[in-house]
């Protein structure tokens, strides 16, 4: 190795004198000197690793359920019964190629090694779950969540792909790397939320009169909302808990707590006429959002809120930052008016403004595609969207740039 190609440059003249003037022996001391002065400066590739290793340690760390982990991430919104057949289902899924020809789909393209393999499995944390926008921040992504989770696997038990708690899970990663940001979403599923709208749906889809609303569904969700109040409450303080035992590194870090977009719109904007429900129903074959009139009006215009304002008065009583995603899909949603489904000649990534950023519900059509656990989430354009509205309260903790009433874009 040259002596002198990677030295300072002020430091080889004086080195070539003291050469000169030593004898065989003198000259042999100072090259190994000279060697090993070189070896201490770091050449530029290294610099740009040190500094990129340095940078990586500042993370953004995501916990909680599906609307943070990236469920439905799969799908660049969805298609018409026409695409749906076609291998890449007019360019919305994410997870086809083609192998010699033979369309092929693998979710492991999307969501790693989160994609559903067996049961107990699927936490679905996708490559473009919310938590990534704030890779614009500077910030490195730590995903914690996982679709399907409650309160309690946060707090103390493992569930599905993550082997302890998300308390334990983020202990790990405070002890090894500074944390900048916890962001939670979580309740729904302490609620049923999903469970809720498979009831609602499966009295439309048999064509059965009444609806949730009619029924008290939406009575006993609400009334369900203090106790689950008290067990985010807890989760809030597991994570409170596990900050306060971390390394110095991660002190100063901020807690963010957000609320649930709602996946439907208020019947007024649903493009597709109520009729009177069944199987081969528009809203349940083409839509796929098999609801009564009353029930897109329950879940838009009272759930929704009441769960926002219950997870407001946890960050406020916690002092936690809050972040409300209820108008995150706001212009955007399943079947409203003013968006569209891909057809067979489109290409779905390329129509974000336009499409619906909420996935379907293909369970009663007669193309199922994907898994049914990621009906009615935030799609791909829905996913980036939260990361939106997440890295804008990032940069600005006073505002609110994601709550109800205002229509989104891609921009």
């Amino acid at each position: 190795m040259s002596t002198t190609t990677r030295q300072h440059p002020r430091s080889v003249p004086a080195a070539s004198r003291r050469l000169r003037r030593a004898g065989p022996a003198g000259r042999v001391l100072a090259l190994l000197a000279l060697s090993a002065t070189a070896l201490a400066v770091p050449a530029p590739a290294q610099a740009q690793e040190q500094a990129r290793v340095q940078a990586a340690a500042q993370v953004a760390v995501s916990l909680g359920d599906s609307f943070i982990s990236g469920e439905a991430g799969r799908w660049w919104g969805n298609s018409t019964v026409a695409a749906a057949a076609g291998c890449t289902r007019g360019g919305t899924d994410r997870a086809a190629y083609r192998q010699r020809l033979i369309c092929r789909y693998d979710p492991q393209r999307v969501y790693d090694g989160t994609a559903v393999h067996g049961e107990g499995t699927g936490c679905h944390r996708s490559d473009v779950a919310e938590i990534t926008g704030l890779g614009q921040a500077a910030l490195t992504p730590v995903n914690l969540a996982c679709s399907g989770a409650e309160t309690r696997h946060v707090i103390n038990e493992a569930f599905k792909e993550n082997t302890a708690s998300q308390a334990e899970l983020l202990a790990q990663v405070a002890a090894t790397q500074q944390v900048k940001v916890v962001v939670l979403s979580i309740g729904g599923n302490d609620l049923n939320l999903s469970g809720m709208l498979r009831r609602c749906a499966a009295l439309y889809i048999a064509a059965d009169k009444r609806s949730c609303a009619s029924t008290g569904e939406g009575d006993r969700f609400v009334a369900a909302l203090p106790a689950v109040e008290q067990q985010v409450t807890l989760a809030v303080q597991k994570i409170r808990q596990v900050m306060s035992q971390a390394s110095a590194r991660s002190a100063g870090y901020r807690l963010i707590l957000q609320s649930y977009p709602s996946p439907v719109p208020s019947s007024a904007r649903v493009r597709y006429s109520e009729g009177g429900g069944g199987k081969t129903a528009t809203r349940t074959l083409v839509g796929g959002c098999p609801l009564w009139d009353a029930d897109f009006d329950l879940m838009h215009d009272t759930l929704a809120p009441a769960i926002d304002a219950m997870l407001r008065r946890v960050a406020t009583a916690t002092d936690a930052e809050f972040l409300s995603m209820l108008g995150a899909v706001e212009g955007h949603a399943l079947c409203e008016q003013g968006t569209s489904q891909a057809g067979t000649l489109d290409d779905a990534a390329e129509l974000g403004d336009t499409m619906e950023w909420v996935r379907y519900g293909t369970a009663g059509a007669k193309i199922s595609q994907g898994h049914q656990q990621e009906a009615m989430h935030p799609n791909a354009f829905g996913q980036q969207a939260l990361g939106r509205c997440l890295l804008a309260l990032y940069r600005d903790p006073s505002s609110q740039p994601c709550d109800a009433g205002t229509p989104r874009t891609q921009t």
